[in-house]
């Protein structure tokens, strides 16, 4: 129970007392046993009575207050439909393959993962994007200053470090140029503060790249900058499965607050056959850097760059408890199984059918998106005989607080039947297929040596362990109690977002991420403060591919940082996420160019290129 409805309570019941107190003055024949007065009840069962109906007012007024929530969670499901939904837990794990493979291996996204039982449940994740598992090691990370140890490379005009990465074949059987390595996954692992520090040098002061058997090698590949790109920012790599009904701007700012050690991927692409022609079982990658860190120098670890990395998430499809309907029920709890409610919480409504005794079956639609374009967006191609067939009623969904004793959230279903048909066969039974996750139980998984102990649900034979490099973060859940209109008026007031001068534009983009800090810790908190401005000009772009000459309008948009608050690393990957996140607002024919400075501090900290929605221009 809420404690917001402890003033409401108290008001209805003063108010109660000194109405009564009148009423019986005014009329002491008809209610002068009520033997009350403003300050005090003599009866104790007519002061039980009054502090029933206050309870029962306080209710309704409180709801009154509350804008009606069942109105705004119908507009929030429509146009914010990700907002409402917890958010599971996730993490980072490594495939190993096995040793004596001369080819690499392929798990697709999706791929479950299982963990050890947890309170008698295992957790059951799934990996968000594809991995391409090399027979390659990585035995050596180090950086250094000048002077150089590194081979001659005429291309990285001011460098000042470097950061040599050695490689070896599991197998002295197979070579590099055997592989074929076309693109090739970094993750930086590690304490996050390290791997933070990494990824800005890596990502803003990275100059070239060489491939090479040593330091000494004379006849080294060289690659430009460009084959160095940050990964984890593309749509088909969402942590999370998104609607295409949200902004996908939205997703990014969610997974980074959820999982920040996402976007700790990069990757190095142009190492075709070519540049592995003359390499045998062991090859070293050196980067380029124009600044160097002497601190990070001393304590980076051998090991903060792995191979064959990608995040998992909690989430999984089920078929729930199936709901028999009858005309004497508003809405039905939904559940996936009554046997262990502590382990298991419905993440999205993903499909509705009604079933007969008879075999036959038909599908029910959303209330508030019954189109069948509509029902289909969100739906792959073999689904689409579902979104053409005449439903056979609607439904609406209502996430509420679940138990105190179970945590998370629970989802109840209200049938809706726009007909108001009461021939309804009596053997009707609601068919509910979800996605779930495991509600709080992964933040129970121990971690550290060796666990937990995880592995591949599919039990893909050439996958030989799986190892957690990230601890299994805790769900998160926006609260549901109060203030839905706000979070709605918040949002629709985003979409209309004119980034100006002056102090209004970093207010709104910070209302914006404190909605999505669910954390709400100190640390964040103090963050996102520390966006103390956003300002803008127009600006010109060369438009890629087109007659030489040719350039479109748009958007130069600079970031304030307060250095006071932000003086350790993370503000690259903050500033990464937030450039892309304001890229996608550019309208049509335009773009967005974002640079980032700290406030009282000369220079651009970061200068990031144009961008019209996720397209880079240059």
């Amino acid at each position: 129970m809420s404690d917001g409805l402890l003033p409401y309570y108290n008001r209805e019941l003063v108010a109660l007392r000194e109405l009564a107190s009148q009423f019986a003055e005014a009329n002491p024949k008809a209610a002068g046993r009520l033997r009350m007065g403003p300050d005090a009840v003599d009866d104790p069962h007519v002061g039980r009575l009054l502090e029933g109906v206050a309870f029962l007012s306080g209710r309704v007024h409180r709801r009154l207050d509350d804008e009606f929530p069942e109105l705004t969670d119908a507009l929030l499901g429509v146009l914010y439909p990700h907002y409402l939904a917890p958010v599971p837990s996730a993490s980072v794990v490594q495939l190993t393959c096995q040793p004596e493979l001369k080819v690499p291996v392929l798990v697709p996204r999706g791929s479950a993962v299982e963990t050890e039982p947890v309170e008698g449940e295992p957790c059951r994740f799934r990996t968000t994007s594809d991995a391409t598992l090399w027979p390659i090691n990585v035995t050596s990370v180090r950086l250094t200053g000048l002077p150089l140890v590194a081979p001659v490379n005429p291309q990285a005009r001011g460098v000042r470090s470097s950061l040599r990465i050695v490689l070896e074949t599991t197998s002295p059987d197979t070579s590099f140029a055997d592989l074929e390595i076309d693109r090739l996954r970094l993750f930086l692992r590690g304490p996050i503060e390290q791997s933070l520090a990494l990824y800005e040098l890596i990502c803003r002061n990275g100059i070239g790249v060489a491939c090479a058997d040593g330091p000494n090698d004379v006849e080294p590949t060289l690659l430009p900058a460009s084959s160095i790109q940050p990964a984890g920012f593309a749509p088909e790599e969402a942590l999370y499965p998104w609607s295409a009904r949200s902004f996908s701007g939205f997703r990014l700012l969610t997974e980074y607050f959820a999982l920040p050690e996402k976007f700790l991927f990069i990757d190095l692409v142009g190492l075709d056959a070519r540049t592995m022609l003359h390499a045998r079982n062991r090859l070293e990658i050196f980067i380029y850097l124009d600044q160097a860190v002497p601190e990070l120098e001393r304590s980076l670890r051998p090991d903060a760059v792995a191979l064959g990395c990608v995040p998992i998430v909690n989430l999984f499809e089920r078929s729930c408890e199936p709901v028999a309907l009858s005309h004497e029920e508003t809405e039905y709890h939904i559940a996936p199984d009554h046997r262990r409610p502590r382990g298991l919480e419905i993440w999205s409504v993903e499909r509705v059918r009604e079933l007969h005794g008879d075999g036959s079956s038909r599908p029910w639609r959303p209330f508030y998106r019954h189109a069948p374009h509509d029902f289909a967006e969100d739906r792959g191609p073999g689904d689409r005989s579902q979104a053409d067939a005449q439903p056979a009623g609607f439904y609406n969904v209502t996430r509420r607080t679940g138990a105190p004793s179970l945590g998370g959230t629970e989802l109840f279903l209200a049938p809706m039947d726009p007909a108001m048909s009461v021939d309804r066969p009596a053997d009707a039974v609601l068919s509910i297929d979800a996605l779930c996750s495991n509600r709080d139980l992964p933040a129970l998984l121990p971690f550290g040596g060796g666990q937990p102990h995880l592995h591949l649900s599919e039990g893909l034979a050439t996958v030989q362990s799986v190892d957690c490099l990230v601890p299994p973060t805790a769900s998160l859940r926006a609260q549901l109690q109060d203030s839905r209109a706000w979070r709605l008026i918040s949002h629709l007031s985003l979409s209309h977002l004119s980034i100006v001068g002056g102090g209004a534009g970093a207010e709104s983009l910070r209302d914006v991420l404190r909605l999505y800090d669910l954390h709400d810790s100190a640390e964040t908190r103090n963050g996102i403060g520390g966006l103390v401005g956003v300002s803008s000009a127009s600006g010109t772009a060369r438009v890629p591919g087109a007659r030489p000459g040719a350039f479109c309008r748009g958007l130069d948009v600079q970031l304030e940082f307060d250095a006071r608050v932000w003086t350790s690393s993370g503000l690259y990957l903050m500033a990464s996420v937030l450039e892309r996140f304001l890229a996608l607002h550019a309208t049509v024919n335009s773009f967005v160019r974002t640079t980032v400075v700290l406030q009282g501090r000369p220079g651009i900290v970061a200068r990031f290129p144009p961008r019209a929605g996720s397209r880079v221009l240059l």
